[in-house]
């Protein structure tokens, strides 16, 4: 139900924001600057599904077990996360922004590590607060980038 109602939401958000929509195209001309007609049509549409899916699957995220989180992950390397830990420095690394990152944040506050996030103050400040507020009671600390 959850991937259905995503669907049908990215798919209403590619019409309903035409600035948008412009904007993901040029991205993705910028990568396949072959892309045209249908097939680019497609790649937005997908764009806009991606992000969708994102939204949807966050609005999930605060009501799921640690278990079903736990059980969604293939940890592999974390020795190097708790060595650094280990040290008494604290540890610092990167996640790619290939979907909810926010998944493997609520996975590390589950087994008990402090995390502080570095995110992008979005707009409209509106979206960003609710990010922050998601993050938040995942157990995260959320310092946004840019000025005060």
């Amino acid at each position: 139900m959850a991937s259905a109602a995503a669907t049908s939401l990215g798919f209403t958000a590619s019409f309903a924001n035409a600035e948008r929509r412009a904007m993901i195209e040029r991205h993705i001309k910028r990568v396949n600057p072959n892309l045209k007609g249908a097939s680019l049509r497609v790649a937005v549409g997908q764009a806009f599904d991606s992000y969708a899916r994102y939204y949807v699957e966050s609005f999930r995220l605060p009501s799921l077990s640690k278990r079903t989180v736990d059980r969604s992950f293939t940890v592999d390397g974390f020795h190097h996360i708790t060595d650094a830990l280990d040290k008494g420095n604290g540890c610092i690394f990167a996640l790619p922004h290939l979907g909810g990152w926010e998944w493997a944040g609520k996975w590390m506050t589950d087994q008990g590590f402090r995390l502080t996030v570095v995110v992008e103050a979005l707009e409209p400040p509106e979206l960003f607060e609710w990010f922050a507020d998601l993050r938040k009671d995942l157990g995260m600390t959320v310092v946004p980038t840019g000025p005060k």
